[in-house]
């Protein structure tokens, strides 16, 4: 915050631009330079931004340069209440200029509207005027208080204000002075005279008033506010109230200092007069006002009937009220020149030499900024030439008259030869700026070829310290940020590099050696610009750079640096996120997103090579394998997708890490793998690699909480020179895998051409069973279930059977592989669950008070595991009136031995319902004592393998036995499928085996048959 005694003024607006700020900046800087302290300007809106008022406060949040700041200056209503709040509560001074926050109480500094607004409302009535309007924007604070004040003068004229000559626009700018004069228009020009908010309404409205064909002052009088030096600048010139916002400047400086000191300053209005500047556009004459003035001659002490001041004093005495605020300058030497001239014009004698004379006037051209000025020290210089011909008693000499009007001449020459090249000068240095802005603009517009955050660029301006600070994570909300990371310097002398992203406080951005640096003797400040531009919200750039408070484009350069840095950082980003997305593209077409292996259309690419590789090398040898996960849809139909894709992740994980480096992995969507094996040194080398495959897929994989035992089927082609396309022999890995599943899980085919007509024939019968539901191909048979204790029939077990059109009846064991494998066994289940019900309804079974009789029907891998398996057995019992206790659902032992766990909480789902869970062939799988302790289940039955084996063996029957003992002592019903002989009906029934089934009672047979046999 500074020194003792010593103030950092921090001023906040959203605009820094323009002779308006530029002024308020001038009195500043003149009151730090006493003061010593540095002046840091923060703009709080978007980059970019120009020439536009706002009706809010804009919501700038940003602590930025805090800790160097002893008290803020505001202009007009620059930025939030609730910022002033939490600057005051940190103990720094706050300053309000032109405009007064509600709710806030601070010293607020204003023009004095009412006194400058009256003067120029009476000087139009003066001129005979009575039906005068007024432009101006209602949103504005100050232009508020100007309309009243024109109204109350009005009325102290006795003169009433017409609501038809108010004309409200929508800013502060030019284009709504534009707007104004096409009410105006419409209205039939129903004013003579009119007074604007401000300098641009009026610019606007002259210009328009003049394209329109009228005359001014004539047809429409027009008096401004601000004096700026566009209105100066107009045909004709523009009256305006001039503020003082030099003094304003100043003035708020001085306060903040007494505040820093301890000194109490009042909180409210400060209000600083106004006056009125006339030129043409009242109606007036403007520059051609100088009137001649009697002079009479000095007494002996020098002293006339009015005291003339000598020309140093009276230029010193101009410069102290002239609107335009500089360095002291010493007026003696031009003073002295133009005495020598005019002396020598009076004595007839040579004085100083062109070329001397003009240097001799520099220091005076150097202050005539504008037609105002240029006029009013003709003015003087022609008032003391006067005063010199009446002292020398020549006032009457006509001769000497024509020589001092000669002298005159050519000192007004010089001084407009002067004022020539100082705007040739100004005009330079905007053209200069523009040259500069248009440079910058190349290099920030070209990001893509050199980073713009190395701050390079700024050697092209006036910048003696830049430095960029990023925020650390780009946030789309706009909240208030704590840090910055610096990623880019420049220094002018020092040349010091970037060093990438040192985080610093926000309150201590910028860095303290980029502040040292803004000497306002050198008309040097520190200017902040938030790098925002809509919604791309990057950081903040900090520059040292020359304040320029009377150049047109002074500071409006470094607003536009700092939008088009923005810009450039917003193109470096779309510029990153379009090469990521190239790249994701590029992985996208090449891997699979889920687990980084390539995909169908890289190994395509690898395997071409491969091929074009052994075309050219006898020694080279390769292999295709597909891989297709047994059990991997239990997993994603129990435990969900989430678990499948870990399981597919982990899969690829074990297949990376088995397979050499040469070697390719490829994942073609779902569960499917391909391998694509090269320079195989061994005969048996791509089965060994298979059942290496299979011995570390089949490790249990952890999913969550879970383990998991999946295994692999595959299907092996050996590359020959027969292969000369990629889709040949993976389609022959594919039907070799395909037949590996044929002969159970975890097994692997080497590819046979024989195995075509398999593949074949099971792509005719998919396609074939995709119509027999829709023809109602699809039947079911029933084989009774016999109680061996009385040999009468106690239910039955549901069979499909398959009429095929052309092939007759095709057995099960030919179709159902197939429809489990093409998800087809979903749909077909359904339809046997709600057909098997239907057909206990018509044979009246469906009861509870029919005689004891209960169906089984059997569930597959897929139907068990979909979630939906409970709601269609409730739904099936209520629709035909099935009572739970008639229906028992058959589940072999391998389908449940997937995931114990998930389908315990099925079976009681199951058990909640009421109908009766049996366990199908069982005894074949692995883990039957697992699942009979943890399982809850109502009977099992005994696999026909087994039954069928009792005649010849003793270690069958025992084993027959010990299955039945089993059943009893856990109070389970035992079933014993495949009966055949009465030797295996005798055997199980001395066991004491409760249920049997088999052709020795009856062979499944359709539901009109069975009625015969279901009194047995």
């Amino acid at each position: 915050m500074g020194e003792t005694g010593v103030i950092n003024v921090g001023v906040l607006s959203t605009a820094f631009g323009g002779p308006y700020f530029g002024e308020l900046m001038a009195g500043m800087a003149k009151e730090l330079s006493l003061a010593g302290g540095k002046l840091i300007a923060i703009q709080t809106v978007d980059a970019g931004t120009v020439e536009q008022d706002f009706p809010e406060r804009p919501p700038f949040a940003h602590r930025v340069a805090w800790d160097y700041v002893g008290g803020f200056v505001v202009f007009l209503n620059g930025v939030s209440i609730d910022y002033l709040q939490a600057a005051r509560d940190s103990g720094r001074a706050v300053v309000v200029i032109s405009d007064v926050p509600p709710g806030f109480d601070c010293p607020v500094i204003l023009p004095d509207n009412f006194s400058g607004t009256r003067a120029a409302t009476q000087h139009l009535i003066d001129h005979g005027h009575t039906r005068i309007g007024y432009v101006g924007f209602p949103g504005q604070a100050d232009v508020t208080e100007r309309l009243q004040a024109y109204r109350e003068t009005m009325a102290d004229n006795g003169l009433t204000p017409d609501p038809d000559l108010l004309f409200a626009v929508d800013d502060m700018q030019e284009p709504s002075g534009e707007r104004a004069v096409r009410l105006m228009l419409q209205r039939g020009m129903p004013a003579t005279a009119v007074l604007t908010g401000n300098d641009r309404n009026a610019v606007g409205l002259i210009r328009a008033l003049t394209n329109a064909g009228l005359e001014l002052p004539g047809d429409l009088a027009v008096i401004g506010f601000d004096d700026t030096d566009a209105g100066a600048r107009l045909t004709p010139s523009l009256t305006s109230v001039r503020q003082p916002l030099e003094d304003i400047g100043a003035l708020a400086v001085r306060m903040l200092v007494r505040m820093r000191n301890g000194e109490e300053v009042e909180d409210g209005i400060h209000v600083i007069p106004t006056s009125l500047t006339i030129r043409e556009s009242c109606g007036c004459a403007g520059l051609l006002r100088i009137t001649a003035k009697q002079f009479k001659p000095r007494d002996a002490a020098g002293n006339g009937v009015e005291q003339i001041s000598s020309l140093p004093t009276l230029l010193e005495t101009w410069h102290a009220r002239s609107r335009y605020l500089s360095h002291p300058i010493d007026f003696g030497g031009p003073a002295a020149g133009i005495d020598d001239a005019l002396m020598s014009a009076l004595a007839e004698t040579k004085g100083l030499a062109g070329s001397v004379l003009r240097r001799t006037l520099a220091p005076l051209t150097g202050v005539l900024a504008d037609n105002d000025s240029f006029a009013e020290i003709v003015g003087l210089i022609r008032q003391h030439a006067r005063q010199m011909q009446v002292d020398a008693g020549l006032d009457r000499d006509v001769d000497a008259t024509r020589r001092i009007q000669g002298c005159l001449q050519d000192i007004f020459l010089l001084l407009a030869q002067g004022q020539t090249t100082r705007l040739a000068m100004r005009a330079k240095s905007m053209m200069s700026s523009l040259a500069t802005q248009y440079s910058i603009s190349l290099q920030l517009l070209r990001s893509q070829e050199k980073d713009p955050r190395s701050l390079d660029w700024l050697e092209a301006t006036d910048v003696r310290m830049g430095c960029l600070g990023l925020w650390p994570e780009r946030e789309p909300s706009s909240g208030t940020k704590d840090a910055l990371h610096i990623v880019g310097r420049f220094d002018r002398e020092q040349g010091q590099a970037a060093r990438e992203n040192e985080e610093v406080r926000l309150t201590a951005f910028p860095p303290p050696g980029l502040v040292s640096l803004a000497e306002i003797a050198a008309d040097q400040m520190v200017y902040i610009a938030h790098l925002k531009v809509g919604p791309g919200d990057w950081g903040m750039l900090a520059v040292v750079a020359p304040i320029q408070a009377y150049v047109p484009e002074g500071r409006e350069t470094m607003n536009q640096w700092a939008a088009l840095l923005s810009v450039a950082l917003e193109h470096e980003a779309l510029l990153k996120t379009m090469r990521e997305q190239e790249e994701h593209l590029r992985r996208a077409a090449l891997y699979d997103e889920l687990t980084g292996l390539p995909n169908r259309a890289h190994f395509r690419t690898r395997l071409t090579s491969a091929i074009a590789r052994a075309n050219r090398r006898s020694d080279y040898r390769y292999a295709v394998l597909m891989l297709d996960l047994d059990g991997f849809k239990i997993v994603n139909d129990s435990l969900g997708h989430l678990a499948g894709d870990r399981l597919l992740q982990q899969v690829a994980t074990r297949l990376i890490t088995t397979l050499r480096s040469l070697d390719t992995a490829a994942r073609f969507g779902g569960d499917e793998f391909a391998i694509l094996l090269e320079e195989i040194t061994e005969d048996n080398g791509p089965v060994i690699l298979a059942e290496r495959l299979q011995r570390a897929l089949s490790q249990p994989h952890r999913l969550g909480d879970t383990d998991v035992v999946v295994s692999v089927s595959i299907g092996i082609t050996i590359g020959t020179p027969e292969y000369h396309d990629t889709e040949t022999m993976m389609r022959d890995a594919d039907v070799a895998m395909y037949h590996a599943k044929t002969h159970g899980k975890r097994s692997h085919a080497i590819f046979d051409p024989a195995m075509h007509g398999v593949a074949t024939a099971r792509l005719t019968i998919e396609n074939d069973l995709r119509k027999a539901l829709d023809n109602r191909e699809l039947v079911l048979f029933y084989q009774p279930i016999v109680d061996l204790r009385t040999l009468t029939v106690s239910g039955a077990e549901a069979l499909i059977r398959w009429r095929h059109p052309t092939r007759g009846l095709v057995p099960p064991n030919e179709f159902l592989p197939v429809a489990e494998e093409s998800g087809l066994s979903l749909s077909i289940g359904t339809w046997v669950l709600g057909e098997a019900c239907r057909q206990m309804h018509e044979w009246g079974l469906h009861r509870s008070d029919a005689r004891p009789f209960m169906l089984s029907v059997n569930v597959s891998n897929r139907q068990f595991w979909q979630s939906g398996l409970i709601e269609d057995v409730e739904n099936n019992l209520r629709v035909h009136g099935l009572g739970p206790d008639r229906l028992a659902i058959e589940i072999t032992e391998g389908v449940i031995m997937d995931d114990v766990k998930v389908a315990s909480s099925a079976l009681s789902g199951l058990r909640t319902l009421g109908v009766q869970v049996h366990i199908d062939d069982f005894g074949t799988g692995y883990s039957s004592l697992e699942a009979l302790h943890d399982l809850a289940i109502d009977a099992f039955k005994i696999d026909r393998s087994f039954i069928s084996r009792i005649g010849t063996g003793q270690r069958s029957k025992e084993l027959v036995s010990t299955i039945v003992t089993m059943g009893r002592n856990l109070e389970l019903d035992v079933i014993a499928e495949g009966i055949e002989t009465k030797e295996e009906l005798g055997f199980v029934r001395r066991l004491g085996c409760a249920y049997g089934q088999g052709y020795l009672f009856s062979r499944p047979v359709p539901a009109a048959e069975f009625s015969a046999i279901n009194e047995l």
